[in-house]
C-alpha cells in the first residue's frame, strides 16, 4: 500500500461558520461544495474537507461524539474496490476497529471506515 493521505476531514457542528473561518480568516478558496454539509479545499498533495458531524454520523451509522477538539477523519483513496477491501482488512488485522465495512457510497465511490 502506498504511503499517502488523500484527504483530511475536519468534522464540525457548523459548516457555514467554519467555512467562513477558512475563507475569510485564512483566505482559502473553496474547491467544491457539493452539499450544504460538506466543503472541499484543494491543498498541495490532496484535499482538506469540512464535514458536518450529523452527516458523518448518518454516513457511518453511529453517533460522532463532540470532543473538546472536534473529530477528524483521514482518507486514503484506493485505486480499485479490491485495493480498498485489502487495505480495510489489513487495518482490521492490525488492530483497527471496524466502523463501516467497504461498500458502494451514495456519491459513487467505494468507502469504508476504520477507527484507530
Amino acid at each position: 500500500m502506498e504511503q499517502r493521505i488523500s484527504m483530511i476531514t475536519l468534522v464540525v457542528d457548523d459548516i457555514a461558520e467554519t467555512r467562513r473561518f477558512f475563507e475569510d480568516g485564512l483566505g482559502w478558496q473553496v474547491n467544491e461544495a457539493p452539499a450544504p454539509d460538506v466543503v472541499f479545499f484543494q491543498v498541495i498533495g490532496g484535499a482538506f474537507a469540512l464535514y458536518s458531524r450529523a452527516a458523518l454520523a448518518d454516513e457511518i451509522g453511529r453517533e460522532v461524539t463532540a470532543l473538546p477538539f472536534g473529530a477528524t477523519t483521514i482518507a486514503w483513496n484506493g485505486r480499485t474496490a479490491e485495493e480498498v477491501d485489502e487495505a480495510y482488512q489489513r487495518a482490521i488485522d492490525a488492530g483497527g476497529k471496524a466502523v463501516k465495512a467497504p461498500e458502494k457510497a451514495f456519491w459513487g465511490g467505494y468507502t469504508s471506515y476504520v477507527e484507530v
